[in-house]
């Protein structure tokens, strides 16, 4: 092997220990330190556990280096000094956690003025997060001791300090059986990160404030701290009606940053509610976190039907001005999870504010929002199948549901009429909604009262019956089988563009043919076929199972004599084959043009549409 000829390779690091003078800036400076580092190198691990070294290693990360330094001492060394110090080497956490010196040095990165440098943020949080990772206990009881949360809190702007902090909660939760994290909570961590939704900071620390309290009540956390059977203070801290209450005011008294990432925990609030199944209490009342958001559910409304000021959208369909913006999409959702709680206290209150009318606004005003429309049309699902027929009563009274769907299909009409037009974004909701109610109708026979009278009952037969047949042959690919209801013969798959009288009008089209034998497939007509031709081409398989009887002797042929397994018959139209292509070989003059009466098989063209070829009438004439 080369290693026992010599031919080993020697990395640059481990020829630069064999000398025996080098520095810490030599070795930062190989490619391979970061590689000879998790092969353990021993005698580079026991240089790089020296106090002196490690001290060194923490300045590059938490020391911002001056404008004018070298770029090896701006991003080379405080890169491979951070992966050094994430390398996971016992010897070198056992350095700094014997040494309070240099875990004060580590810390004192956060006690610089916000904004902290990005890249070295980066690096201390990679190296803290591990430390949590791989020696849990001893580096909560140094974060207790130096009081670590309000510095994590005060540069939260920070992407990478807003994942240590979540990480510095999820070990502390998850490890909650052997240490003591009480102190954790009292710093009174949801208080504190509700009040950076403050309109005086700045949107990145709004953003980061939400991320971290989303975390908090992530379904993945949730289910990760659950194994431990600690109770999750903190969510419980989240969802009393204290913490709702504060964060209900600070987003309602603030701009549209503090508004939209406010909204954001609502929605994760009140979904979260719902799926741990705590909508009451146990004297069967409202619990206080669904009761805080109904007191200012009033508000939540005021803000989809007069919105913030906003910039007005141009776009390929026009001007938005407004446009529907990411506070009032927000919202929405928080009126769908409270929907899906299915409590009759919520649902008194839609109905009193009326907000399924303002939904419905919405949703016709803004005709190309996707995300809008499959959001009201769930929220219909929910109601028109739910249990409480006030519920369902309003939107046929309040909303008027069903005018507005006729309506909107004849503006749709009447829009299709000009040029270059297209069906407007809403209307294959507006399919699916109308079907749902027809299909609820037929459970629900109150709902007759609305859904009988001439109005939607012309509706119903004139154009959504047309288009549902239409959806139902995009699906299939292809016209509906005849004899099926529910499709005309003379239905085919119809573009976007057309409109609903367009249907009633179509018929079969003059370049179209139908194969008598598969009356679905479509053809283009052949000037050259006629009646006579479909007639022959019934004749010549009359007996049914499309075989041909040749006789080897009448076409030239020598097939030899009969055989058992067919070959007689597989000769013959080799023959036959050999034959026409002889003919073809030398072309005779064609025969004079017979009278109309007294035409034959002969005269039949060989090509059309419906045949790839034919055989020749002449193979099957006996002398």
């Amino acid at each position: 092997m080369f290693w026992r000829l010599g031919f080993a390779h020697s990395s640059p690091v481990e020829q630069l220990l064999e000398t025996g003078v080098f520095t810490l800036q030599q070795l930062l400076e190989e490619d391979d330190i970061i590689q000879e580092c998790k092969q353990l190198n021993k005698k580079l691990i026991d240089f790089l556990a020296l106090p002196e070294q490690v001290q060194a290693l923490i300045d590059y990360v938490v020391t911002e280096p001056a404008a004018d330094s070298e770029d090896k001492v701006k991003f080379i060394y405080p890169y491979k000094s951070s992966e050094v110090l994430s390398a996971d080497l016992s010897a070198v956490y056992d350095c700094m956690f014997a040494n309070e010196e240099l875990l004060n040095k580590l810390f004192t990165f956060l006690e610089a003025e916000a904004p902290l440098n990005t890249l070295l943020a980066g690096y201390f949080g990679k190296i803290v997060s591990t430390l949590l990772a791989r020696r849990p206990e001893e580096t909560l009881k140094v974060l207790q001791k130096r009081n670590v949360i309000p510095l994590l809190l005060r540069h939260v702007g920070s992407y990478s300090i807003l994942e240590l902090l979540l990480k510095v909660v999820s070990e502390a939760e998850e490890n909650a059986s052997c240490a003591r994290i009480d102190w954790l909570y009292q710093e009174d961590l949801v208080g504190q990160l509700i009040d950076k939704l403050d309109p005086a900071l700045d949107s990145e620390v709004h953003a980061n404030a939400s991320v971290a309290l989303v975390g908090f009540i992530n379904q993945q956390q949730q289910m990760q701290w659950a194994v431990t059977g600690t109770p999750l203070k903190l969510v419980t801290a989240l969802q009393s009606p204290e913490s709702v209450r504060r964060l209900l005011e600070r987003m309602l008294a603030g701009g549209s940053s503090t508004l939209d990432h406010g909204l954001t925990v609502l929605v994760e609030l009140v979904r979260s509610s719902a799926s741990q199944g705590a909508q009451r209490t146990s004297s069967n009342e409202v619990s206080p976190l669904i009761a805080e958001v109904l007191k200012q559910l009033n508000e939540l409304v005021n803000v989809l039907r007069k919105p913030p000021p906003m910039t007005p959208i141009v776009n390929t369909t026009g001007k938005l001005d407004p446009p529907l913006g990411s506070n009032r999409l927000k919202i929405l959702e928080v009126v769908h999870a409270l929907v899906q709680l299915k409590l009759p206290e919520v649902e008194e209150a839609m109905i009193s504010l009326k907000v399924m009318p303002t939904c419905l606004d919405l949703f016709f005003e803004f005709e190309w929002h996707n995300f809008l429309h499959n959001l009201v049309k769930s929220l219909l699902d929910m109601i028109v199948k739910g249990e409480n027929e006030a519920f369902k009563r309003s939107l046929f009274t309040d909303a008027n549901i069903l005018s507005r769907i006729v309506d909107a299909h004849k503006k749709n009409d009447e829009a299709m009429k000009k040029p270059k037009a297209c069906r407007k974004g809403y209307m294959g909701q507006l399919r699916l909604i109308s079907n749902m109610i027809i299909q609820e109708a037929t459970v629900d026979i109150w709902m007759t009262e609305y859904t009988g009278t001439e109005e939607w009952q012309t509706f119903m037969s004139t154009v959504l019956a047309p288009l549902n047949d239409i959806h139902d042959q995009r699906q299939l690919g292809c016209p509906k089988p005849h004899g099926v209801s529910g499709a005309s013969d003379d239905e085919d798959d119809l573009p976007a563009h057309t409109t609903e009288e367009d249907i009633g009008d179509q018929g079969p089209s003059d370049f179209e043919f139908r194969n008598p034998d598969q009356p679905d497939q479509l053809f283009e007509q052949d000037e050259g076929w006629s009646a006579d031709d479909e007639q022959v081409g019934h004749e010549l398989d009359d007996d049914g199972d499309n075989e041909m009887e040749l006789d080897s002797e009448q076409v030239g042929g020598d097939a030899g004599g009969p055989g058992e397994d067919g070959s007689e018959e597989l000769s013959a139209s080799v023959n036959a084959m050999n034959v026409d292509q002889a003919d073809e070989a030398q072309p005779t003059p064609a025969p004079p043009k017979p009278k109309e009466e007294d035409t034959t098989e002969a005269d039949l063209a060989e090509y059309n549409d419906i045949n790839f070829w034919k055989p020749r009438p002449t193979w099957f004439k006996k002398d």
